[in-house]
């Protein structure tokens, strides 16, 4: 299962995905999900990198078309995206402030030993490094009125509902619905 995160100082959002979820997923469905889960951790790379001001991509479709068609290039594109994901995964790190960083040479390992399999665990480990940094992200409440997969108290809840409406996530109109779920009060206040 994966948990939803606000990247700090924007609007997008990244996941945290279970790792081991992600070969899982891949395997069942024959490597489509591979696909997407490539293109979504390059997009929320890209867009933690513009809230941070940094260069951390700028196509994740690239990335993507990479690796689906990188047998035209006699798989030099997948191999360039590969190390280029990686190479923002740690650049990402340093952005976030993670000590225990991603290793490009572990990486390289599981990539040629494991056929990749390995690696993809090993990449959404360390992704899920600076998603769960505090300061470079804001948990996002589930349905359920829950955060993703972390029990908090209300007062959390609340803290973090008025951060998110105070960012500009949450309109008005949800932010008060969502402390009435609470319990907490919230009358929906009339728009001028």
């Amino acid at each position: 299962m994966a948990s939803t995160v606000v990247i700090s100082g924007s609007h997008n959002s990244a996941k945290i995905r279970n790792p081991w979820g992600v070969l899982g997923l891949s395997i069942i469905t024959f490597g489509i999900y591979h696909l997407f889960w490539w293109y979504y951790i390059n997009r929320e790379m890209r867009d933690f990198g513009f809230a941070k001001q940094r260069d951390l991509g700028k196509s994740p479709t690239a990335s993507l078309l990479a690796i689906w068609f990188g047998w035209v290039t006699l798989y030099i594109a997948t191999v360039w995206t590969i190390v280029t994901t990686t190479q923002r995964i740690k650049q990402s790190q340093k952005v976030a402030g993670v000590h225990d960083q991603l290793e490009g040479w572990i990486a390289a390992l599981l990539w040629i030993f494991t056929l990749g399999l390995g690696a993809m665990v090993y990449m959404q480990y360390q992704l899920n490094k600076v998603w769960e940094t505090p300061g470079q992200t804001t948990w996002l409440l589930s349905a359920t009125g829950g955060q993703g997969g972390v029990a908090n108290s209300d007062l959390d809840r609340l803290r973090q509902l008025t951060e998110l409406k105070e960012s500009g996530a949450l309109s008005e109109e949800e932010f008060n619905a969502e402390k009435a779920r609470l319990g907490l009060g919230g009358q929906p206040t009339p728009q001028a």
